[in-house]
């Protein structure tokens, strides 16, 4: 399966189910009254994120996601049938966006986050009977389920992230620090995409997980070479080791590194410096180094020269970490809740938009207008009197509004009276 980290397309959630408009006819029963159920709530599209999924392949094709319609109501206060959720499996460490922003952060095993709800179902004749009004025969129709445009971005989660420029032996460090098989070759960019790998000794309270990802050059931050794209997956890595070929000017290698981090916004993680490819210097050389770069473990990827003591060193590395954060070494998290918080219209707006026409805008007003059946008198007179409870003929009419005006209030247009 390809690696994919980025997807885009519409989410819509199912339409809620009309009420029904039906009286009661059983034998011995002249009398039974109105007996139309309610409608079923439409479904939800509904994002999940599992362990066992590791790209957004599945969806960079598609273009819209629809969730099922809710069921109309029946006779006999029959509940329609809701509308069937669909659930979308993602990778742990994937990000949802909307026009407007972050949505959730799938960062956890089994998290879920409902990207676009159902609509909910229209209520029939007998939610509608009273003392005085015993033989109702309108009904409410069903409100359209949300609709948006979802981007899903995957971050690889990690607990290490091997940062370097191209042909510094990130991949072959990776092999020689965990079971990974990552593609090796003499030529830079043999990386295209990111590989994890997972350090497991029995010395260890816990395993580690370590990420490589492609080489960084210069400019990598503005877009340049590979890294840019794929440097979103080190942004979760709790700590970052640059590797740096020890042949290979690594003074300026650091700098380098260092100054892509600082652009992309990642200088404040934790970072080390490990100095690879040291089977290729000499003594002398090697001596150098140790002075240049104090306390900086010097391996050979290639020979496994150091490679055990840097394993030790990066989970001493991490359990100080844990310490810091103040956390348990088993790193439990709690699950979060995820809550879009966006502002709503909930006021009345009304305002002349052309001669003899009007707009009229508001949460509880746009709704009552879906929700009107208007091939039924009785359901449009109801609309009439909502609308002077609401204040909303009042207001018109303080604006000019005179009988025989076209209003409109969201999809729906309709002449006042």
């Amino acid at each position: 399966m390809q690696f994919i980290d980025e997807a885009w397309f519409v989410v819509r959630a199912g339409h809620g189910g009309d009420g029904s408009v039906s009286f009661n006819r059983e034998k011995y029963k002249p009398h039974g009254g109105p007996d139309g159920g309610r409608g079923g709530d439409g479904g939800a599209v509904v994002f999940r994120a599992v362990e066992d999924l590791q790209t957004l392949e599945p969806y960079v094709r598609r273009k819209v996601v629809k969730a099922g319609r809710g069921r109309h109501g029946s006779g006999n206060n029959r509940t329609g049938e809701k509308g069937a959720d669909v659930i979308l499996d993602v990778p742990v460490g994937t990000l949802v966006y909307d026009e407007d922003g972050l949505l959730a952060d799938l960062s956890q095993p089994g998290e879920e986050f409902v990207a676009a709800k159902g609509g909910s179902g229209g209520l029939g004749n007998a939610a509608f009977a009273t003392s005085t009004r015993r033989t109702p025969a309108f009904r409410e129709k069903g409100l359209p389920g949300e609709e948006r445009e979802i981007r899903l971005e995957l971050r690889v989660l990690s607990d290490v992230g091997l940062v370097g420029l191209p042909n510094a032996g990130k991949s072959s460090l990776l092999a020689a620090l965990s079971a990974a098989r990552p593609k090796v070759g003499a030529y830079p960019f043999t990386t295209l995409t990111p590989k994890l790998g997972v350090v497991d000794k029995k010395s260890y309270l816990e395993t580690f997980v370590i990420a490589d990802i492609p080489g960084l050059i210069s400019g990598a931050s503005e877009g340049r070479g590979l890294g840019n794209r794929f440097l979103r997956h080190v942004a979760r890595a709790r700590l970052l080791a640059l590797v740096i070929d020890a042949s290979e000017d690594p003074e300026g290698a650091e700098t380098t590194l260092r100054a892509e981090l600082h652009a992309a916004g990642l200088s404040k993680k934790p970072t080390m410096v490990v100095l690879n490819k040291v089977d290729l210097l000499d003594d002398e050389l090697q001596w150098y180094l140790r002075d240049a770069f104090p306390e900086v473990p010097q391996v050979s990827a290639l020979t496994g020269q150091g490679v055990e003591g840097l394993q030790d060193f990066v989970e001493q590395r991490l359990r100080a970490l844990d310490e810091q954060e103040g956390i348990s070494i088993s790193r439990t998290k709690s699950v979060a809740e995820h809550r879009t918080f966006r502002p709503t219209r909930k006021g009345l707006r009304v305002e002349k938009v052309e001669e003899h026409k009007y707009e009229v805008s508001g949460e509880n007003v746009e709704r009552l207008a879906l929700r009107t059946d208007w091939e039924s008198p009785e359901g449009v007179e109801r609309f009439q009197r909502e609308l002077e409870k609401k204040g909303v003929v009042t207001m018109l009419k303080r604006v000019g509004a005179q009988p025989g005006d076209e209003v409109r209030i969201g999809e729906i247009e309709f002449g006042f009276r």
